[in-house]
This record gives structure tokens, C-alpha cells and sequence, in this order.
């Protein structure tokens, strides 16, 4: 096997692996290093490796540092030695090698640590895509349904969504298509760790940028977000247009808007209600839809006493507390 083989799989990997060309002569480079040292058993050898990335020629040079007296003949000539006048002690000795000429192990070494480049490259444009992708919201597929997490297809890599990232009203199904949010993306020795989830307030964020273009165009904007995944979610909102209605502008003509984030959402309740800085005007808004009379303020705990009619108490308090505990979540 001649290592015409190995320049011939690097143009190959260029084309199909979007390697740079630089990043392959650098690679190149260094498996003809190795695998050169390889073949005359001299592991500390001196040796440049010259790539023309246009014509794909390859110049392997063998240094040895010009010296009086030779203390070590692996790295070392005497001056007296080469036939070089116009070298001096301390300048270095190139002998020019055949690259063709390297035996089967040394071909063999340099493919291994280009493969091994290459992989270790791949995982860096993986890790880099995904992890420039933190927060956003992709499409992935469910590739295995575990009793703890999932594993989900995002195209180029895999991801994990623990079952604490997963709503708990939905059931899924391998080959199904879903959103989700990236949340962590890690370096392994593997490649990248990524994991992403449904359960997170930042996928309702995500969704309504897609159906509220005044969101995105931050006309009006989500001041605070509590969310118990696939029951109910409250969101604050906010209007930096006073022509704008900003609970208007989430819900939609006819609740069109609204509607569709909540389908994407299994059915989850999601409550808009207005921001305030007002402390007492927030928490009557958090609390909605129940009515509230008063909200006054305990001394005692430096927390707030809120007062409503008997039949608003359980609406207010919601079922099992959450309408509650999101308030307190959204007002703290």
C-alpha cells in the first residue's frame, strides 16, 4: 500500500467530511511524522514534513543539528562529516526521504492517526454546532424510549432527555418527531453529551417567539415565566408599545396564537397575564383567574397576606396548590 493511498482518502474526507484543507495538511503532517520515526526506530527523530495543498506534493525531510562533536548520532552530524559548505555549527542537516518508500507498518500508522484526527475533529464540529444551539429550540426524533430517559435523533449526533425533562402528560413513541430545548452540552471522550428537554420554561419562551412576532421583534416581552410542566404555565408580560396590547398580542384573533403553543404542549394550561412592578398589583394578576380583593403585606415574614371571596379560595389556590405556588414562583 503506498501512501498515495492515504493523500487520496484525505481529498476524499475534504469533500465528504468538510475538513479544511489546512486542517488535512496539518493532519498529514503529522501521521508521516510518526509514522517516518516508526520506520527507522528513533522516536525523537528531527523530521519536517512539507504539503502543497494545490498539487498534493509531499516533501519529508530527516534533520540532524550540525555539530563540532557528535554526542548523540540519531540527532546530531559533525560538520566535518557532510559535504554542506555552506552550513555552520548550530544550522541543521536536511536529508530528504521518499515518502512512497515507507514500509507497510508505517502506512498502516500514519492511516491510524489520521482516522484518529478525523474523529477527533468530527466530535469538535459536533460539540461546537450543538453547543452553539444551548437554549434554542430544534426538531428531534425519538430514536429509543427508556424507562429513564429517551434517546432522541437530532441529525448529526444523539441526545439524552431524562425523564425529570420530560412532560409528564405525554407518551412517546420511537420514529416520533417532537421540539425540544437544548439545555447541556458536554465534552466526553465519546464526543459531545447533549441534553435537551420538554419540561423547561425556556420551550414555551421558544414557541411564542414563533407565533408572536411582536415578541420577537421585543415589542413586547415575557417579564417572568413559572411553569409545572404539562399542567399549567403563567407568563408576565410586558408592552414596550403603548399601541400594543401585550396579553392581546400572546393570546392571538380568537385565541389563535395562544392555541397553538398549547397544542404543541399536549394541552398544557398557560395563564397571560400582565406585569407590574407593583408587588400588590402582580401577585392579583398571578393569581388570576382567580379574583382578588386585597394583598397586604406580613410584617412578620415579609411575605404578603392575599384576601379573596370564599368561592374564589380553591380557584386561587388551584388544584393541588399550583396556581398558588406559580404565583409565589413568578413574585419572588
Amino acid at each position: 500500500m503506498k501512501i498515495d493511498d492515504v493523500v487520496n482518502a484525505f481529498n476524499q474526507f475534504e469533500s465528504e467530511r468538510n475538513l479544511t484543507k489546512e486542517f488535512i495538511a496539518e493532519a498529514l503532517e503529522e501521521s508521516l511524522i510518526k509514522a517516518y520515526r516508526r520506520e527507522i526506530s528513533v522516536p525523537d527523530a528531527l523530521v519536517d514534513v512539507e504539503i502543497d495543498q494545490d498539487s498534493g506534493e509531499i516533501r519529508l525531510c530527516h534533520k540532524f543539528e550540525v555539530v563540532e562533536t557528535v554526542n548523540d548520532d540519531e540527532l546530531e552530524v559533525a560538520l566535518d562529516e557532510i559535504d554542506a559548505k555552506d552550513l555552520e555549527v548550530g544550522d541543521f542537516y536536511r536529508i530528504e526521504k521518499q515518502v512512497n518508500e515507507l514500509g507497510r507498518a508505517a502506512v498502516t500508522l500514519a492511516k491510524n492517526v489520521i482516522k484518529q484526527k478525523i474523529r477527533e475533529a468530527e466530535k469538535l464540529q459536533v460539540y461546537n454546532e450543538y453547543y452553539r444551539l444551548l437554549n434554542e429550540m430544534i426538531t428531534a426524533q425519538v430514536e429509543t424510549v427508556e424507562e429513564k430517559y429517551l434517546v432522541l435523533d437530532l441529525g448529526k449526533a444523539l441526545a439524552i432527555m431524562p425523564r425529570a425533562a420530560q412532560m409528564p402528560n405525554e407518551y412517546y413513541t420511537e420514529g416520533q418527531n417532537i421540539k425540544v430545548v437544548v439545555t447541556e452540552v458536554n465534552k466526553e471522550s465519546r464526543g459531545a453529551q447533549i441534553l435537551v428537554s420538554r419540561a423547561t420554561d425556556m420551550l414555551v419562551r421558544r414557541l411564542f417567539e414563533i407565533e408572536v412576532p411582536e415578541f420577537k421583534d421585543n415589542l413586547v416581552e415575557i417579564k417572568a415565566m413559572a411553569r409545572e410542566a404539562g399542567d399549567r404555565t403563567k407568563v408576565a408580560v410586558f408592552s414596550n408599545d403603548p399601541d400594543i396590547d401585550p396579553i392581546g398580542a400572546f393570546i392571538g384573533h380568537q385565541g389563535s396564537r395562544i392555541l397553538a403553543v398549547k397544542n404543541e404542549l399536549n394541552g398544557e394550561n398557560i395563564d397571560i397575564f400582565e406585569w407590574s412592578d407593583n408587588m400588590v398589583e402582580l401577585v392579583k394578576n398571578a393569581l388570576s383567574p382567580a379574583e382578588v380583593i386585597a394583598v397586604f403585606e406580613n410584617p412578620d415574614n415579609k411575605g404578603l397576606v392575599v384576601v379573596v371571596e370564599d368561592d374564589q379560595l380553591s380557584l386561587a389556590i388551584g388544584k393541588r396548590g399550583k396556581n398558588a405556588r406559580l404565583a409565589v414562583r413568578l413574585t419572588k
